[in-house]
């Protein structure tokens, strides 16, 4: 009796390790694409669309207020790194014009 109950324990052990390693194959598989659709539903949101048109209008306010060149110039490297994946699309008018004057160097 004890030696079935014993075999029995090694067998649902080997199983429960086995559907453990089963289960973190498929969780390393669909983790990254998970992760990928998280990521653009964020990027598409209302409030990161609104965040970064809110952030760039800062940045414009801050770069007409200085009068210094190189914060100019430093402020004009920040937008253009922080904007450069950005679509700019969702901009306003203002706004897009004022990254197109950044981007050909006015």
């Amino acid at each position: 009796m004890f030696k079935e109950l014993g075999i029995a324990f090694i067998v649902f052990a080997v199983a429960l390790v086995g559907l453990s390693a089963l289960s973190l194959g498929i969780y390393s598989f669909t983790k990254p694409a998970s992760i990928a659709i998280d990521n653009r539903a964020f990027h598409e949101s209302q409030a990161y669309n609104d965040g970064m048109a809110k952030d760039l209008g800062n940045f414009q306010m801050e770069y007409i207020r200085t009068n210094d060149p190189d914060k100019r110039a430093a402020l004009r490297a920040v937008i253009l790194d922080r904007f450069a994946g950005y679509d700019e699309n969702r901009l306003s008018p203002n706004l897009r014009s004022f990254l197109d004057n950044l981007k050909s160097g006015n």
